[in-house]
């Protein structure tokens, strides 16, 4: 039997004073586009949880952090109904150094502050899941999503 191979992603849980989270809204990407999902990226090959996430924070947000700005932790299995399965790192970041910007605005539209108790509909649900796990206290979950799902359905469901 062959073993399963997995992809992994990091994501920066970046609230506010007023208990909010960052969002992006995704644009350009077959994947979720016009959904809202967390400022988020993959590790490449040969980096840890930390060069990637370092690396995203800059990438995606112009931002600076060190591992040292990181506070709480959790992992989700992510199963994917038409994708290969993913271990997600989601880390809070309680601390950076820069104004928070659309550093790709090929794949970004939007950054937008909402309430992390509260999150909206058109959340990349998976993510949504996982933070309400965590907000449960849970630091380990199996997610089943379906990348498929698009902002019209959701709509209409």
């Amino acid at each position: 039997m062959e073993k399963e191979r997995f992809l992994s992603a990091v994501y920066m849980i970046i609230k506010n004073n007023n208990g909010e989270v960052l969002l992006q809204r995704r644009q350009g990407s077959s994947r979720w586009p016009g959904f809202l999902g967390l400022p988020a990226g993959h590790i490449d090959e040969g980096e840890n949880v930390y060069d990637a996430i370092i690396r995203e924070a800059k990438e995606e947000l112009n931002i600076s952090i060190t591992k040292e700005d990181l506070g709480d932790y959790f992992v989700a299995n992510r199963r994917n109904k038409s994708a290969m399965p993913y271990f997600d790192v989601y880390f809070e970041v309680n601390n950076f150094k820069g104004n928070l910007t659309i550093n790709e605005p090929d794949k970004c539209s939007e950054l937008k502050w909402c309430d992390i108790k509260n999150l909206p509909y058109d959340m990349i649900d998976f993510q949504a899941e996982a933070i309400k796990n965590w907000l449960n206290g849970i630091k380990f979950s199996v997610i089943e999503t379906d990348d498929e799902i698009t902002i019209e359905n959701l709509k209409h469901a």
